[in-house]
């Protein structure tokens, strides 16, 4: 009798079981019921949109500038001498207050020559009182000379009518007239010492300006041995110190007005005449002064590390030129609320943000919905609908639609290159 092995039945069994499932499947299949295919679905494209609506707008116009110091000084020494004192805060960036002192120059030889400058002038005053009082003397003297003068011409005009009446001897006339001549010298005389010691007091009165002058001089040069800070602020290209030798024409160090910084950018021309156009002004071509821009107030923002401060400004004037160029003109603006704590100071790069024109009635999309510049897409009844649109402004990335049409539509903001009028989607 023949004997199956083990190993042959536990691989036939299987194979056996494997291949009736197959022919029962067959079987099943062709007699069950038949199945129609299912239709494929449209595909539903996802889409960012947002819902627009007409609003009033004011864009911020962004530029870039630098910060500049709105008033300084160059501290210079009026007058030569060995530096012998120093401020206490006489340092690269110190912050000090008006009146506070920088240098002191040795005063010894500035002490003594307002010593001899307030002689010389006591000297002059001196000339001049003694002048005066021989002018008072002389003029008394040419008074009486002057009376005594008349006298003897009535005298003489007397004996000169007694000579012709015989009463009188020649002699006495010729008498009458020497002491005629003798006064009238003697007048003369006082006259012209008169006359000199006016020029004298002339002269006395023009030294006694240059004494006094001079004398000013000597003092202001003493107080100028003493430099002392002009105003409120930060020091800056120190070079000072004790034993220094300086002249009137060294700068010892720049003082920066604390509280008075301003930032200086640039405009280009056609935001300049954007800025323009909200002028209240019957007739622009007639405005000299820039009123929809000079008192303009802007945003000032720095950038440190990883830190953005911000400050107030206010726009103050216009540059004095125009670049020739690209047609730009230059703008400063004074920042607001500064004091001794605020790290800002001049060199320092920043961000300046100015309101721009006010758009009434504008309806804002991203920049990213407009294609060509001149049309979008909008979302009705879940498929996009293609849709021309009039630009009333475009920005960096915005854009200010004038259309009625577009009021309260949704509007795609992210274009994809499937894009195409009547494809469904849907808003996310």
């Amino acid at each position: 009798m023949f004997k199956f092995d083990k190993k042959f039945l536990r691989i036939l069994v299987p194979l056996g079981i494997l291949a009736l499932g197959i022919v029962i499947f067959i079987i099943l299949k062709g007699t069950g019921p038949a199945v129609e295919p299912e239709p494929s679905a449209e595909k539903i494209w996802p889409i960012s949109a947002i819902r627009v609506s007409k609003e009033d707008f004011q864009p911020t116009i962004v530029e870039y500038g630098s910060i500049v110091a709105g008033n300084q000084a160059d501290l210079r020494s009026l007058v030569s001498g060995r530096i012998v004192d120093v401020g206490e805060r006489l340092f690269e960036g110190a912050i000090i207050n008006e009146g506070d002192l920088i240098v002191g120059i040795d005063r010894h030889d500035y002490e003594l020559e307002l010593v001899d400058r307030k002689a010389a002038v006591t000297e002059v005053l001196t000339r001049i009182s003694e002048t005066k009082a021989e002018l008072v003397s002389e003029t008394k003297l040419l008074s009486i000379s002057k009376s005594q003068l008349s006298l003897r011409k009535k005298d003489m005009n007397r004996r000169q009518k007694l000579v012709k009446q015989g009463t009188t001897s020649r002699k006495s006339v010729d008498d009458s007239i020497i002491a005629f001549n003798e006064a009238s010298k003697a007048a003369t005389l006082r006259n012209q010492t008169i006359i000199r010691l006016k020029n004298r007091l002339k002269q006395h009165q023009a030294s006694a300006k240059r004494a006094q002058s001079a004398y000013g001089l000597a003092k202001r040069n003493l107080e100028e041995t003493r430099l002392l800070a002009p105003f409120n602020g930060f020091l800056a290209n120190v070079d000072a110190s004790i034993g220094q030798y300086v002249r009137s024409t060294d700068r010892l160090a720049r003082l920066i007005q604390s509280d008075r910084l301003e930032v200086r950018f640039r405009l280009s021309e056609s935001d300049f005449g954007g800025l323009l156009d909200n002028m209240n002004c019957a007739d622009q071509n007639k405005v000299s002064v820039p009123d929809g821009l000079i008192g303009r107030k802007i945003e000032v923002t720095w950038k440190v590390g990883k830190k953005n401060l911000s400050f107030e400004a206010i726009i103050e004037r216009l540059g004095a030129e125009i670049d020739s160029t690209s047609g730009g003109i230059d703008i400063f603006a004074r920042l607001l609320g500064l004091n001794f704590t605020t790290p800002l100071r001049p060199g320092a790069f920043v961000a300046v943000g100015i309101p721009g024109r006010i758009y009434n009635d504008v309806i804002k999309i991203p920049r990213s919905a407009l294609l060509d510049n001149k049309y979008l897409f909008i979302i009705r009844e879940g498929r996009l609908k293609r849709l021309n649109v009039e630009i009333a402004q475009l920005g960096p990335d915005w854009v200010l639609i004038s259309d009625d049409k577009l009021d309260g539509e949704l509007v795609a903001v992210k274009p994809f290159p499937e894009m195409a009028e009547g494809l469904k989607v849907e808003s996310r």
